[in-house]
């Protein structure tokens, strides 16, 4: 295009960032600044939208600074999606304040649904139920994205009784469940062991199920074992997305966790047959003006000699603090003294590890990983957190896990 107008540049940097690739919608949107192009309220709100997809609350906070400085009109849909990115940043403390700067009478139904997200994502179900309860106290009617996020929250934090209350509610107030709102329900359920029941309610749905109800009971299968509705769930699923390599890798890893070795060798020829790769574990961390990356057994970012020195040392301090390998998490035919190696360079240990050297002890580690925490990761952050007296704050691609002295805010459901 010889000339690119607003609307031009906001085309692209929306096209990025609903595909997934919000990290060239941020180098786009530097270049648009660079040719002299303004940004308005719509690249504000594409912008916002983003970095909560990057879970980056330096690059947040930064845009943030900006469209208050360029005088860029904040109104109330931007508001609430600037407050959603720094719930999706692990900043859910700003979050709340931006929510109680709203004056009750201007908070709308997106302002509630917002916080009761965050909560839920944080793992703080209850404070989601509360306010649930209080948007209705203030008259403010609930629609189909809050019924999503509260059952969301619900799911999080292992509140089966409240959530199968709350799936009731819809239909008194004639509202009609969708897909998202099963998919929810299969997900809370599911991850309580009553796979049985979310099976129930799969069949019992008024249209058929797609992608997400299936896959949210495939994942249920992964984490307790159950491979008789595992292989309902994923051949369901080969269907409706065949060129979907997370749903084979699941199924493998459900075969692998049985020892059924041969049945992991068919899916992965299955895999190689179709052209499709499992996808590789990656977590990310920012360190002064820059975000650092590493993959599983990462040989390319340029401290991993170091890193690596800092997370052998780190095993055996957590040895020594009582910390058991979880070899189960090594999904491959291997000796055992192989498998506990390889749990070492997880991703998200690497990026913890790289945390511990670089930032400073007073502030927390924060990392984003594009895969779910495995147990052994997850028991071993805990132990970490307590050796180093560190917080540590992951966002996995489900949810948010805070460490700090030994525990985290999951209570060890997720």
């Amino acid at each position: 295009m010889q000339e690119r107008d607003g609307i031009s540049w906001n085309s692209m940097l929306s096209g990025y960032t609903q595909n997934g690739q919000a990290s060239e919608a941020l180098l786009l949107f530097d270049e648009m600044q660079d040719s002299g192009c303004k940004p308005n309220p719509v690249t504000a709100l594409i912008m916002v939208s983003a970095c909560a997809y990057l879970g980056s609350r330096q690059h947040g906070r930064k845009l943030h600074n900006f469209i208050i400085n360029k005088n860029i009109k904040i109104d109330a849909t931007l508001w609430n999606t600037l407050m959603d990115m720094y719930a999706k940043c692990g900043d859910l403390d700003t979050a709340k304040c931006m929510f109680n700067d709203i004056h009750p009478s201007e908070r709308d139904v997106s302002s509630w649904n917002v916080l009761i997200s965050g909560y839920g994502m944080h793992g703080q179900g209850k404070k989601s139920l509360e306010l649930f309860t209080r948007m209705q106290d203030e008259a403010v009617e609930p629609n189909h994205i809050t019924f999503i996020s509260i059952l969301s929250a619900c799911s999080h934090a292992g509140l089966i009784d409240e959530g199968r209350k709350c799936f009731a509610d819809m239909t008194k107030l004639s509202m009609k469940p969708e897909a998202k709102h099963y998919a929810c329900m299969v997900d809370m359920l599911g991850r309580a062991g009553h796979l049985y029941e979310a099976f129930d309610m799969i069949k019992q749905m008024p249209s058929p199920p797609n992608d997400s109800v299936w896959g949210a009971l495939l994942l249920a299968c992964r984490i307790h074992g159950n491979m008789e509705l595992g292989e309902i769930a994923a051949n369901s699923l080969f269907q409706l997305e065949p060129e979907h390599s997370g749903y084979y890798v699941l199924l493998s890893n459900i075969y692998a966790a049985s020892n059924n070795w041969q049945e992991v060798g068919k899916l992965r020829q299955a895999m190689k047959y179709k052209g499709l790769k499992k996808p590789a574990a990656f977590s990310m961390i920012e360190y002064g003006k820059e975000t650092y990356g590493f993959y599983t057994a990462d040989q390319v970012n340029p401290y991993h000699k170091e890193v690596y020195q800092k997370v052998e040392s780190m095993a055996i301090e957590m040895k020594m603090a009582g910390h058991v390998p979880d070899l189960s998490c090594v999904l491959h035919d291997v000796e055992e003294e192989d498998r506990e190696h390889m749990l070492n360079y997880h991703s998200e240990k690497l990026a913890v590890a790289f945390g511990i050297m670089k930032i400073d002890p007073e502030l927390a580690i924060q990392i984003t990983k594009n895969l779910r925490v495995c147990n052994d990761c997850h028991s071993a952050l805990k132990t970490v957190s307590y050796i180093y007296g560190r917080k540590i704050i992951v966002r996995d691609v489900n949810r948010f896990h805070h460490f700090e002295g030994g525990t985290c805010s999951c209570k060890d459901y997720w």
